[in-house]
């Protein structure tokens, strides 16, 4: 089963019944103030969506519970899938944003949020790429605020913030929208730092050296992030 080779990697492994299908979540009002807030990085998600910030607090909590990883997944190009997951193994709980490569079980990391930070998973092009893909559980606004902590990208272009402003609107938010994005622009910068992307073989490498994305990296893995992320 997806999954089951990562979750024997930690030393006890963690048993699959741990794993929870998070997808309905999305359709509770708190889920995206406290997904924005927690994974994100935005301190305004709390109080944008017209919610009591203790509630979207309390609800962060119990999406981080050590007795449950909340899992997320979306469909990506070619069959590949990305699964969002909240690590909460104690003493090393985040985030890990893990690529199923179509026909097979098995995934990688493409990116770690706390803990051992491993990533960016993607460039804002292929952000906003992913983004549109067509995706019949989730919107398009839905799938680029999922995906976008993950993202690091030096060259953000001019219009990102109205981008993920109008995502933020779409999943509900009421007021200081361009506040939340420019903070949540802000969060894969303390996560990634400034990543520079370039070419290696025509492939798109980072030059951060945290990532599975990084020059001198195995060719194998480079197309396949490329051609999950529609390169």
């Amino acid at each position: 089963m997806p999954l089951l080779g990562y979750l024997n990697r930690f030393r006890p492994p963690v048993d699959a019944s741990v794993l929870v299908d998070a997808t309905p979540w999305l359709t509770d009002p708190l889920f995206w103030p406290a997904f924005l807030l927690s994974v994100g990085g935005s301190y305004t998600a709390a109080v944008t969506f017209d919610l009591d910030p203790a509630d979207v607090e309390v609800y962060a909590e119990e999406m981080h519970q050590h007795g449950i990883w909340p899992v997320i997944s979306l469909n990506l190009a070619q069959g590949h899938r990305m699964h969002i997951l909240f690590r909460n193994y104690e003493d090393d709980s985040g985030w890990d944003y893990l690529l199923q490569q179509a026909g097979s079980d098995d995934v990688i990391t493409a990116a770690s949020l706390e803990g051992g930070f491993h990533g960016p998973a993607l460039s804002w092009p292929e952000l906003v790429r992913t983004a549109s893909q067509p995706d019949p559980k989730h919107s398009q606004a839905e799938r680029l605020l999922l995906l976008l902590p993950a993202v690091g990208d030096a060259a953000i272009p001019r219009g990102a913030k109205q981008m993920v402003a109008a995502a933020v609107t779409a999943v509900g938010a009421q007021r200081r929208q361009n506040e939340v994005a420019g903070e949540l622009l802000a969060g894969s910068n303390r996560f990634w730092g400034d990543s520079d992307w370039t070419e290696q073989k025509g492939l798109p490498v980072c030059l951060g050296h945290h990532g599975p994305r990084h020059l001198g990296a195995p060719a194998d893995r480079l197309a396949l992030l490329a051609e999950a992320f529609g390169g």
